[in-house]
């Protein structure tokens, strides 16, 4: 070994590159797995839910009461259908700006809210 010291971090090196390589074809498998729709399925409810703590409680208030100018939308279900909910979620309304949420997370949204109402 004395007159080869560059043998041992050469095969660490070759090593980790497989290992790398290992584990990013995991990686690419899982992902290719995930977009043909194998991966686990969310409840669009408990999504719905995420995105509203995440995105609504901030101007509506935790128990979506209402606060300020902004109005309760714990009841949406009552005064509104889940496509009106997830247009407003997407697109605005009155001084609520656009862009909020997607199309998937607009239906999410409106599905958590109708929720709400039947309870």
């Amino acid at each position: 070994m004395k007159n080869k010291p560059l043998i041992p971090f050469f095969l660490t090196a070759v090593a980790g590159l497989l290992l790398m390589l290992g584990l990013s074809l995991v990686g690419v498998n899982q992902q290719a797995g995930d977009e043909n729709g194998e991966g686990e399925e969310q409840d669009p409810v408990e999504y719905g839910e995420e995105l509203v703590n995440e995105n609504c409680i901030s101007c509506h208030g935790d128990n979506l009461e209402g606060q300020g100018d902004y109005p309760a939308i714990n009841n949406a279900g009552e005064n509104y259908s889940a496509e009106e909910i997830a247009d407003i979620a997407q697109n605005g309304t009155g001084d609520m700006p656009g862009g909020i949420a997607n199309a998937e997370e607009g239906e999410a949204i409106a599905e958590y809210l109708m929720s709400l109402s039947e309870e």
